[in-house]
């Protein structure tokens, strides 16, 4: 599989030049996961799978208008400003490419879904935002060739904010590389919050420093190419 990254920029109001675009992850020129920015449609994809309809990772959540491309469109639940979604709850189908849906906490009003995606003998993993992945989703989770998840926060703990017996929000790196490391040799960090424009060189260095022998943490910029 090759991936592109297309934007790694939270929903904040810092930028950088290598880190000015919302949410969106490319699959072999054909499938894209996200769409923060209306220009991911250029590439005309085949269909675009969503993780949840925060306006960063669905652009047209910004200003509240009807999305209704004529491809297949899949997500967690249902999308007014989506009228043809497909909401996805198990195992699907997009040509060659195999999705397996996993519940991730994140938003209190809002569903939200990781993506394991496998195409023949290659498998990948996209978190979308996490506050957290219950273990017991885990439990059955394969070994992927790569995770691209979040990095919001850099602080352990992230910022975790909690109402009644609900969580919501962003973890940390240190808690995701904890969590998700069992299960892959690479990950992929985009997402990047407030913290990480204050010095980019600097916060990418500190990134690499959290690897170990048996993890390559990557730190996305706009445009990446992975090949899986």
């Amino acid at each position: 599989m090759k991936i592109k990254i297309l934007g790694t920029r939270g929903k904040i109001p810092q930028s950088d030049p290598r880190h000015k675009n919302y949410s969106g992850i490319l699959i072999d020129e054909k499938i894209l996961v996200d769409a923060g920015e209306a220009e991911y449609l250029k590439y005309e994809p085949e269909a675009i799978v969503f993780t949840h309809f925060h306006p960063d990772h669905a652009f047209f959540v910004f200003n509240n208008e009807v999305f209704s491309p004529e491809i297949p469109l899949f997500g967690p639940e249902p999308q007014e400003l989506v009228p043809h979604l497909k909401v996805v709850s198990k195992k699907f189908r997009i040509g060659e490419y195999s999705f397996t849906p996993v519940p991730v906490i994140h938003a209190l009003h809002l569903k939200s879904l990781g993506y394991i995606i496998q195409k023949g003998e290659k498998s990948i993993f996209i978190t979308g935002d996490v506050a957290w992945i219950e273990k017991a989703n885990l439990q059955e989770f394969p070994h992927v060739d790569l995770v691209i998840t979040e990095a919001s926060f850099l602080r352990k703990g992230g910022m975790i904010r909690r109402k009644e017996d609900k969580i919501f929000g962003h973890t940390g790196i240190p808690d995701l590389i904890r969590l998700l490391s069992p299960h892959t040799k690479r990950m992929v960090l985009v997402h990047f919050g407030s913290w990480f424009f204050k010095d980019v060189q600097e916060s990418r260095k500190k990134l690499k420093s959290l690897e170990t022998e048996d993890l390559e943490i990557i730190p996305a910029h706009d445009g990446l190419e992975i090949e899986v």
